[in-house]
């Protein structure tokens, strides 16, 4: 069924799963000292994350740190971070930082 058009057709709705980093690379250190730093993966289907313990990181996946409305330092790609900013996720909607 194409999501497209037709009834009932809504946004569709990622969860958030956030795993927190207990340490993280001496390169970054400075920056984020003292700050909760998540890698975060987005799911359509939450009920199936319950129980996850670990996170696959894509090797030659391109990564930032993106510091979120509450403070939080979440670990993503480009694009989820410019997603999360028009979610009202970020700082400034629709501005990534």
């Amino acid at each position: 069924h194409d999501r497209a058009s037709g009834e009932g057709v809504n946004p569709q709705e990622y969860t958030l799963i956030k795993i927190k980093l207990l340490e993280h690379c001496e390169e970054m250190k400075p920056e984020l000292d003292g700050k909760n730093v998540f890698l975060v993966a987005a799911t359509l289907r939450p009920e199936t994350m319950y129980g996850q313990t670990n996170c696959f990181v894509l090797p030659s996946g391109e990564y930032g740190a993106y510091e979120m409305k509450n403070g939080d330092v979440f670990i993503c790609s480009e694009r989820s971070a410019n997603n999360m900013a028009y979610q009202d996720l970020t700082k400034e909607f629709g501005v990534v930082n």
